[in-house]
């Protein structure tokens, strides 16, 4: 296979705020844009909703203050795309690749993140499939519901954030706002599809992410769990990944 990439498997180490993410992405932009290997990022977010730069603020149902009450961030970010959430129950992965010289497409980029999530739900026995629908660009769907979502940024052709698989969430965090402004379409999740007691763990689906991932980016899979020192969202960011 091609390039080696570093995979940081968070998921032991509990939780992640979401601005420790970040500051973890941009530490490992830094490095791929010096030279150094690429990256990808397996967590589950403390309760977030961000929003995207394509994303209006009549998309958000309730106030700041009910959010804070329930404990759920909001944050804006850099990535494309309108509001989602992450929270217990998902897994996020964020890959930070090197698009040169090859993958220069950003197109491209999306659809083969659709696919890895597209095989890693079909290697658990659900059919998820792209939309033929063009308002449902960037994302993975089963029947009229999605399971799972894609926003990315790219920096001198270096990926961030990206993709986010709905394993076994409270799905009622999506009515608290226009999931990515798409207000025909439902949400939902493996454990709604498949059964509580079929539904796997969110670190076996990430394990089958990865293998997914490899294959459709020709990459090949280096340290993991994950070689990271745990900080906080306001450590300099030159010092978040080991």
């Amino acid at each position: 296979m091609g390039r080696t990439f570093d995979v940081f498997n968070l998921l032991s180490g509990g939780r992640v705020p979401y601005d420790a993410a970040v500051a973890y992405q941009r530490a490992a932009e830094a490095r791929v844009k010096a030279g150094g290997r690429e990256a990808l990022f397996l967590l589950e977010h403390e309760d977030v909703i961000t929003i995207g730069r394509n994303a209006s603020r009549s998309d958000l149902f309730v106030t700041e203050a009910y959010l804070a009450s329930k404990g759920i961030a909001l944050r804006s970010t850099d990535r494309g795309g309108k509001l989602t959430w992450h929270g217990p129950g998902q897994l996020v992965a964020y890959p930070v690749l090197d698009l040169s010289p090859d993958r220069r497409d950003v197109r491209r980029f999306v659809r083969d993140l659709e696919e890895v999530l597209i095989r890693t739900a079909r290697s658990f026995g659900v059919a998820a499939e792209r939309s033929e629908l063009r308002g449902r660009w960037s994302s993975v769907w089963v029947g009229n519901d999605k399971i799972a979502a894609i926003g990315v940024h790219l920096s001198r052709w270096v990926t961030s954030h990206g993709a986010a698989l709905n394993v076994a969430p409270d799905l009622a965090r999506f009515s608290l706002f226009l999931p990515c402004g798409i207000a025909d379409g439902g949400v939902t999740s493996l454990e709604r599809l498949l059964g509580r007691e079929q539904t796997p763990s969110v670190p076996e689906v990430a394990s089958c992410f990865v293998a997914r991932f490899a294959e459709v980016f020709d990459r090949t899979p280096g340290r993991e769990p994950g070689a990271i020192r745990r900080v906080s969202a306001e450590a300099p960011t030159n010092s978040v990944v080991s």
